[in-house]
């Protein structure tokens, strides 16, 4: 009987929780579907459509931002070529809820970094962020609300910046790239970004999308303030020199058959020789 009633509990509590899972993806799904962006700035915009979801956001991005975690790993594989050092600094920019580094700690010990920086301009997500730290008492963490392109963190130079699914959402991003390049660590400094993506029209093979994917992709995303042209990848191989790449399609919650193209890649400062 007791057996009985474990196995009845149990699946009353998955059931719950599935029904709670299904209740925050609505509340984000009626924030990117029926929200209305409204504001003068930029901060304004972000925090009108991040501020209703910002505490049910993490769920439904996890099943979404697929390089994510591709890339986080590709950097700590990096970083672990460099942990006899003790003066790591990971400067996360557009970090939003601090999803980056708790995927990063579930990847790699957080005690390899001096100081880690989630540095993001939309205040309802950086509120979160910090619920983080004090949640898994992250000492070496800080979450700073800035922009991103006038932000340099005090411990510098960096010896990694990323960037996941955040340079699309940033309009002036060849500051955001110029201002990181300026505090990345020239000798062994990383550059990690993961986003989503469309081609030149022309493109290198493994980028290529035919007319129709890069005009609707590039639509869809435009509704949400997000830029999936080609001029960051653009920018990014003429600023830096690329030393991994991969390029995907990946599936959205909730919707059947399409998937939008997304792409993992990290680079140093041009002219630094990659021996590592």
């Amino acid at each position: 009987m007791s057996m009985c009633l474990c196995v009845m509990g149990f699946f009353y509590l998955a059931e719950m929780e599935l029904v709670r899972n299904l209740c925050n993806d609505v509340q984000v799904l009626k924030s990117i579907w029926f929200g209305k962006i409204t504001g003068s700035s930029h901060k304004e915009r972000l925090e009108s459509f991040y501020g209703p979801q910002a505490h049910v956001y993490d769920h439904f991005r996890a099943r979404f931002l697929h390089g994510r975690i591709g890339m986080l790993r590709a950097c700590a594989r990096e970083m672990h070529k460099l942990q006899g050092r003790k003066d790591l600094v990971w400067v996360d920019l557009g970090g939003g809820t601090g999803q980056n580094v708790e995927t990063m700690a579930s990847i790699c010990d957080l005690s390899l970094f001096k100081k880690v920086y989630v540095v993001d301009i939309c205040g309802p997500l950086c509120d979160v962020a910090r619920e983080k730290v004090a949640k898994y008492g992250w000492t070496n963490v800080e979450v700073v609300e800035a922009d991103v392109c006038d932000y340099e963190p005090e411990a510098s130079p960096a010896t990694l910046v990323t960037f996941s699914y955040s340079l699309s959402m940033i309009p002036p991003f060849l500051n955001a790239l110029d201002k990181a390049s300026r505090y990345l660590d020239p000798a062994v400094g990383i550059l990690g970004v993961s986003d989503f993506f469309t081609s030149l029209k022309h493109d290198k093979t493994e980028r290529q999308h035919g007319y129709l994917t890069r005009w609707f992709w590039r639509s869809i995303f435009d509704l949400d303030n997000i830029d999936l042209g080609p001029e960051r990848r653009q920018y990014m191989d003429y600023k830096f020199e690329t030393v991994y790449e991969e390029n995907h399609l990946g599936y959205i919650p909730y919707v059947p058959i399409l998937q939008v193209p997304y792409y993992i890649w990290l680079g140093v400062a041009n002219g630094l020789q990659y021996v590592r």
